[in-house]
């Protein structure tokens, strides 16, 4: 009969055997969720319905839109709308500042959301998961339950949140391919480009970046490391990460660089899968994921993969045009091939990289572009009679509709004034010298529209030319279209003259004009 010492020994064995076993499957089920602040709450995506993590791109501002809609932004060629989190949730509406993130989601109608603060990235086994699948309503999934002292998580389900204003936004269709989230200026017959993923991170002012599929989460620095015996420099020894112990390695020292002095407030352990197992590199900061094409991936010079540190930079990504440079490591030459062999050896073997092709270039159509506030409008040159400077005299009428500034003689003929702003819903601005009336015949009245200025004759190419997010119907009727201009980055919505005055205002003015028989008579 055994003795009770080699039956707890015994029972002790059974149950580790059975908590490897339940880790290991909670490991394979796990879900990846990105984790960010709104106000003094925190939220979850799935990591699946995210395509890229940016900073505050310029805005293009759309009128006639809900207030949520910032505006649109120029996404290496495709039309974003971008959308204040804090609205969609009926927070109050606060300025961007440095912390700021724009989270694009995936989806055939892509949309960003502007959130507060990227907190990490993490993995949820399915037992902290709490479903919300019974209320179709709500635009939480459910929640990440708290641990160790900590609050909930909750969950947000884009097309749920998104469904009230903008139905057909953030969501992917089915059966029907839809347009890639990043596009290029190429025909259509052109296959997709397999664009690459990373991470993107800093020490000091340089930009570096990893893999992101080799990248499991990313967790703040913590207080404590526990400093082993080693003689690698680059080790900075090891952390409890969920039961398990996580070697962690500084960055700075695999490259050769000085210690940051001072410990900084945003450094980040990334976590990257090393064959089988995983190990943390400390970076004074993660900074943003990119999608980037493979063209603008350059081998890194020789000269620069020979330094006092162990880790090799492989290539060289030119982004923004060139303006941004960063360094890309690879995970498989961060360290010396001993060290990589230790840590499998505490843990356990996979890989893999990814690459591939592109077109451009047809007709033009010819728009006047003018302005109202910042933003660049433009309108088919056909349908513009005449431009003019506003005249001295613009009579002003008794019961003329709001939108109607007055009226003015031009030529002999009696033309109605609108103001666009005040037609775009838009704020009143100090009348200045540039402003134009830009003479449109609409549904058989010809009416005068004051704007801020005319900029330039544009001829566009028709294949800078793309359909507008539709985010409202109003929009959408008046401004369908828009140029994304790559070359300067501009985004110009496209007017449709015909649809500058709905029915009843053409009905209206219709009317107005038939009740002004004579042009205004002013005081010599």
């Amino acid at each position: 009969m055994a003795s009770p010492r080699h039956q707890t020994r015994k029972k002790a064995v059974a149950s580790t055997a059975a908590d490897d076993r339940a880790a290991s499957e909670s490991d394979v089920a796990s879900e990846n969720f990105l984790i960010f602040r709104i106000a003094k709450e925190t939220f979850g995506l799935r990591l699946a319905t995210v395509a890229e993590i940016a900073r505050l791109p310029d805005l293009a501002h759309m009128p006639l839109v809900p207030p949520c809609l910032l505006g649109l932004a120029n996404l290496r060629g495709t039309v974003l709308p971008v959308m204040s989190l804090r609205v969609l949730l009926r927070l109050p509406h606060l300025e961007a500042n440095e912390q700021s993130r724009l989270i694009i989601l995936r989806g055939d109608a892509p949309v960003g959301l502007v959130v507060d603060q990227i907190e990490r990235l993490t993995q949820i086994a399915p037992s902290q998961l709490e479903s919300n699948e019974a209320d179709m309503d709500s635009a939480l999934d459910g929640v990440i339950k708290g641990v160790e002292g900590e609050s909930t998580i909750k969950i947000l389900n884009p097309p749920r949140l998104l469904a009230g204003e903008f139905p057909q936004l953030g969501v992917t269709a089915t059966g029907a391919a839809g347009r890639p989230l990043i596009t290029t200026t190429a025909s259509a017959a052109a296959p997709a480009r397999a664009l690459v993923s990373l991470l993107s991170l800093s020490l000091g002012q340089q930009e570096y970046a990893l893999p992101l599929d080799r990248v499991r989460e990313i967790i703040p620095l913590p207080d404590y490391i526990a400093e082993l015996p080693r003689p690698e420099t680059a080790v900075l020894g090891v952390v409890t990460l969920r039961d398990r112990l996580l070697p962690i390695v500084s960055l700075r020292a695999l490259l050769g660089l000085p210690p940051a002095g001072e410990r900084e407030q945003r450094s980040k352990i990334v976590v990257v899968s090393l064959g089988g197992g995983i190990v943390g590199v400390v970076a004074d900061a993660t900074r943003e994921i990119l999608r980037v094409d493979p063209d603008i991936i350059d081998p890194a010079p020789a000269l620069l993969t020979r330094g006092e540190g162990e880790a090799e930079i492989s290539s060289i990504c030119r982004v923004d045009n060139g303006q941004r440079l960063i360094a890309l490591l690879s995970p498989d030459h961060l360290f010396r091939p001993d060290l990589v062999r230790r840590i499998l050896a505490e843990q356990g073997i996979a890989n893999e990289p990814q690459s591939q092709p592109e077109t451009s270039a047809m007709a033009h159509e010819q728009f006047i572009i003018f302005r109202l506030g910042k933003q660049d409008y433009g309108i088919a040159i056909a349908a513009v009679a005449e431009i003019a400077r506003p005249s001295e005299v613009i009579t002003r009428l008794p019961k003329a509709p709001a939108f109607i500034d007055g009226v003015m003689n031009l030529c002999g003929a009696v033309v109605p004034i609108i103001n666009l702003r005040r037609r775009f819903d838009l704020g009143a601005t100090e009348h200045a010298g540039s402003q134009r009336i830009l003479i449109v015949a609409v549904g058989g009245i010809t009416a005068g529209f004051l704007v801020d200025g005319v900029s330039e004759i544009m001829k566009a190419q028709i294949d800078t030319i793309q359909p507008a997010p539709e985010v409202s119907q109003e929009q959408m009727r008046l401004i369908s279209r828009v140029i994304n201009s790559e070359a300067d980055g501009r985004l110009i919505l496209l007017v449709d003259p015909t649809q500058l005055l709905d029915k009843i205002e053409a009905d209206v003015l219709a009317k107005f004009e038939r009740s002004v028989l004579d042009p205004p008579v002013t005081a010599p």
